[in-house]
C-alpha cells in the first residue's frame, strides 16, 4: 500500500495527496516533474527533480524533509548526481512499494545517506555497491564498525530493501542473496545487548574509583552546603528586585540596579562564584543543575534506590525513626516493583551521611520554587529533585512540581568532567576482571584506560550490594528488603566463584595468567576454609558443618580437617569449594539454587552448608534486626507487615529446632 493510501486513510483532502505510484516500474521510471508532495490548497512543494523533498505538510511535527545532497557535502563529483538519483529511486519505491502505509517521517534516510557516502568513497554507484564482491569488500567491514543501535538501523534498512528486490526483481538497490546480510546479523549478535535489571549489562564501579566518586561528591556537596543559604538568599532579592545582579549593561542603563560584582559581594559569595567560574546567572543555574546531579546521585551511593524512585523522592523523604532502642535514618518515598503496583509507598534504610543531600536538594528546590512559581508549601507534596525550567502544564506526581527529567545524561557528564583525576587505570581493569570473568572488559568500549568512567544510576545500586556483601557486615536479607526484591543482585555477587570466560583465553601467555588467577582463586577458598572451618573453635552446623561437628564430637575428626595438604590439593583440583555466603560457608560444587531475596536464610537446611554459633548467628541475629525494623514501619494490618512476620517467626522456628535461639538472643 502506498504513500497516498496511507494518506487517504488519514482523511487527507484529495488536492493535498502527491502523484500516484502504483508499481515499480512507475517508481523506477518516475519523471521529473512527478509531484512529492502538495500544500492543504493543491500547491506544489516538491517534484521528483528536486535536490530536497519537502515532507512537512505530511508531518505532524513539520520536520520531516528529504535531502538529497547534503550528504555530499557540496562535492563536484559527477558521481554525487548518479548516486542522488539512485537514493531518490530508493526512496521512492520505500514510500510506495512498502506492504503497509507508511509515515513519511517513518522513512528515515540517516542509513541510506550512509550508503551513499560509503559508494561515493570508494567511486561506485549505488546499484554497484549492492554487488556481492563490493558487499563484502566495502559494507561488510563498515558494519562492524558501527555502533550497536547504528548497526541495528542499517540491518533494517537492508532487511528492508531485500524484501522489495525479493517483490520486485527489477529493484536492484539491494544485496541479491540473504547470506550477505546473516553475517551483518551474525555481527550484530555478538555485541551484548543492555537490557533493563540485567547484571550483565550493569557494571560494577572498581572500588578505588566507587571511593573516589564518593568522595569528589562529598567535596561537592560540602562546598555548596557552606554557601546554600547565602545563594537562596541571593535568588529571594533576585525576586524582590529584577535587577539585582545585573549585568554591566543593564547597570548602566538602570539607575535602580545592583551589579553583580557587588551583589555577590554583599552576601559573601564572591570567592566562591570565583572558585565554582560562576560569573553571571546563566551560570549559576547550570552549577546549580550539577549539584542536583551530584546530590542525586549521593542518594543512589547511600541507599541503593532506582533512578525513577530516587527522582520520586519527596522534599521531606530524610526521617529518623526511633525502633529497636536506637535511631534508623530512612528515606521516605515510593516504588513501583513492589507486589507489581505503582507508586508504592516505601522507604530506604540509610545513613546521616545522606542529609548532606538532602539538604543541598532542598537549597535547590527552594530556588527552583522561586524560579518557576512553584508551591513547596506541602513538602510532602514537593519534590526532592523538582525540575529546573518550568515546561508547560506537563504531568506531576506531586502537586507542588514535577520532577527532574530522566534525561540527565549530559549534566551527569559535565558534573564527571569537573572531577579529571577520575580516570580508567589498569588497575581497575584487572580488579574487573577477576571480579567477573564472564566479561570482556578489554574490549569494552566504554571503559578504557585514561578515559572517566561511564557512571550511571544503577552502578550505585549494584556496587552498592556487592561491597556491602563483601565486607560481610550486612546480609543477604538486609539488601533484600533495601532493595525492594532486587534478586539479580544476588546472582552478580554469587557468579565470583564462576568459571572464567573463554573470550580471554586467546593466547599462551593469556591462557597462563588465567590457570594462575584461578589457582589463587582456589588456594584463597582453601584458606578460608582452614580458617573458618578447620582452626574454628566455634560449634559447627548447617548440613556439612553438622557433619564436621559430629565427628569431633566422637573424637574421630574427618580426614579433610586433620590432612591438610591433602585437603588443600582437593581444593586445587576444583574437588572441594568453600563459598562465603550471608550467613556461613557453602561447599556446593554447583550454583546455588535455592538461596534467593525471598529465601534467605536457606542455607540453615542445606546439606551443603557449614554455619557456626559465632559468626552465622551474629549475622543471622543482624539480618532480623533489619527485617524487625522495617517492619515497623507499617501497620500489623499492612500486607507488608504480615509478610515480614512470617519471615522472621519461620527462622526463629528454625533456630528453636536446633536450640540455637537462645544462644543467638544471648548474643551482644
Amino acid at each position: 500500500m502506498s504513500i497516498t493510501a496511507y494518506l487517504q486513510l488519514n482523511q487527507w483532502q484529495e488536492h493535498q495527496l502527491p502523484d500516484t505510484c502504483a508499481s515499480l516500474s512507475h517508481c523506477l521510471t518516475a519523471d521529473g516533474d512527478f509531484v512529492i508532495s502538495r500544500t492543504a490548497a493543491g500547491e506544489v512543494v516538491s517534484r521528483y527533480k528536486d535536490d530536497s523533498w519537502n515532507m512537512k505538510v505530511y508531518d505532524a511535527q513539520g520536520v520531516r524533509v528529504y535531502n538529497f545532497v547534503n550528504w555530499a557535502e557540496g562535492l563536484a563529483n559527477p558521481l554525487v548526481t548518479v548516486i542522488a538519483e539512485q537514493m531518490k529511486r530508493i526512496q521512492l519505491a520505500r514510500l510506495y512499494l512498502f506492504p503497509r502505509p507508511r509515515k513519511p517521517k517513518s522513512v528515515a534516510m540517516t542509513e541510506l545517506k550512509k550508503l551513499a557516502s560509503l559508494a561515493l568513497k570508494n567511486n561506485i554507484s549505488m546499484s554497484r555497491l549492492f554487488e556481492n564482491e563490493n558487499l563484502h569488500r566495502f559494507l561488510l567491514p563498515g558494519i562492524a564498525e558501527l555502533e550497536l543501535n547504528q548497526m541495528k538501523m542499517m540491518l533494517l534498512l537492508l532487511k528492508e530493501l531485500f524484501d522489495l528486490r525479493v517483490k520486485h526483481p527489477d529493484f536492484k538497490f539491494a544485496p541479491t542473496d540473504y547470506a550477505i546480510i546473516e553475517r551483518m546479523q551474525a555481527l550484530y549478535d555478538k555485541h551484548p545487548k543492555a537490557q533493563r535489571d540485567d547484571p550483565q549489562q550493569t557494571k560494577l564501579i572498581p572500588s578505588r574509583l566507587y571511593a573516589a566518586f564518593i568522595a569528589a561528591l562529598n567535596d561537592e556537596l560540602d562546598a555548596f552546603n557552606a554557601y546554600g543559604d547565602e545563594i537562596v538568599e541571593f535568588y529571594q532579592r533576585r525576586k524582590k528586585n529584577s535587577r539585582f545582579g545585573a549585568s554591566a549593561s543593564e547597570t548602566r542603563a538602570y539607575k535602580d540596579s545592583v551589579a553583580w560584582s557587588d551583589s555577590i559581594s554583599q552576601l559573601g559569595l564572591g570567592s566562591f562564584f570565583d572558585k565554582q567560574s560562576v560569573t553571571n546567572w546563566s551560570e549559576l543555574l547550570g552549577y546549580l543543575s550539577l549539584i542536583q546531579i551530584a546530590a542525586k546521585y549521593w542518594i543512589h551511593f547511600f541507599s541503593g534506590m532506582r533512578a525513577n524512585e530516587a527522582r520520586h523522592l519527596p522534599a521531606d523523604a530524610y526521617v529518623t525513626i526511633s525502633a529497636g532502642g536506637s535511631d534508623i535514618i530512612v528515606l521516605r518515598g515510593y516504588t513501583s516493583k513492589i507486589a507489581g503496583q505503582n507508586h508504592t509507598e516505601t522507604f530506604w534504610i540509610t545513613t546521616p551521611i545522606a542529609e548532606k543531600a538532602v539538604v543541598a536538594a532542598r537549597h535547590i528546590g527552594t530556588i527552583t520554587a522561586l524560579l518557576c512559581d512553584f508551591d513547596e508549601s506541602d513538602l510532602s507534596q514537593y519534590p526532592l529533585f523538582p525540575a529546573l525550567i518550568k515546561k508547560g502544564d506537563s504531568h506531576k506526581a506531586f502537586k507542588g512540581a514535577p520532577v527532574i527529567g530522566s534525561a540527565t545524561t549530559a549534566r551527569e557528564k559535565r558534573l564527571i568532567a569537573r572531577w579529571p583525576d577520575l580516570l580508567v587505570k589498569e588497575a581497575d581493569i584487572r580488579e574487573l576482571e577477576q571480579f567477573d570473568g564472564f566479561r570482556d572488559w578489554r574490549n569494552d568500549p566504554d571503559v578504557k584506560v585514561g578515559q572517566p568512567w561511564p557512571l550511571a544510576t544503577h552502578q550505585c545500586r549494584r556496587s552498592l550490594a556487592v561491597y556491602a556483601a563483601r565486607s560481610g557486615m550486612v546480609s543477604v536479607g538486609s539488601l533484600g528488603l533495601q532493595f525492594k526484591h532486587l534478586t539479580e543482585v544476588m546472582a552478580s555477587y554469587y557468579r565470583r566463584g564462576s568459571a572464567l570466560s573463554l573470550n580471554f583465553l586467546q593466547t599462551d601467555e593469556a591462557q597462563g595468567w588465567l590457570e594462575e588467577l584461578e589457582y589463587e582463586r582456589l588456594k584463597s577458598q582453601y584458606i578460608d576454609y582452614d580458617t573458618n572451618v578447620i582452626n574454628s573453635t566455634s560449634r559447627l552446623w548447617g548440613g556439612e558443618g553438622n557433619r564436621i561437628q559430629v565427628a569431633r564430637d566422637k573424637g574421630l575428626p574427618l580426614i579433610i580437617t586433620t590432612d591438610r595438604a591433602m585437603t588443600e590439593q582437593r581444593f586445587i583440583k576444583g574437588e572441594m569449594t568453600y563459598k562465603l555466603g550471608p550467613i556461613g560457608g557453602c561447599t556446593n560444587l554447583e550454583p546455588c539454587d535455592k538461596i534467593s531475596f525471598t529465601s534467605v536464610f536457606a542455607c540453615i537446611d542445606c546439606e551443603k552448608s557449614i554455619l557456626d554459633d559465632d559468626r552465622s548467628l551474629k549475622n543471622i541475629q543482624r539480618g532480623l534486626n533489619n527485617l524487625k525494623r522495617g517492619q515497623s514501619l507499617f501497620v500489623p494490618d499492612n500486607p507488608h507487615y504480615k509478610q515480614l512476620d512470617s519471615e522472621i517467626s519461620e527462622i526463629y522456628n528454625k533456630l528453636e529446632k536446633r536450640g540455637l535461639r537462645k544462644k543467638m538472643d544471648a548474643l551482644v
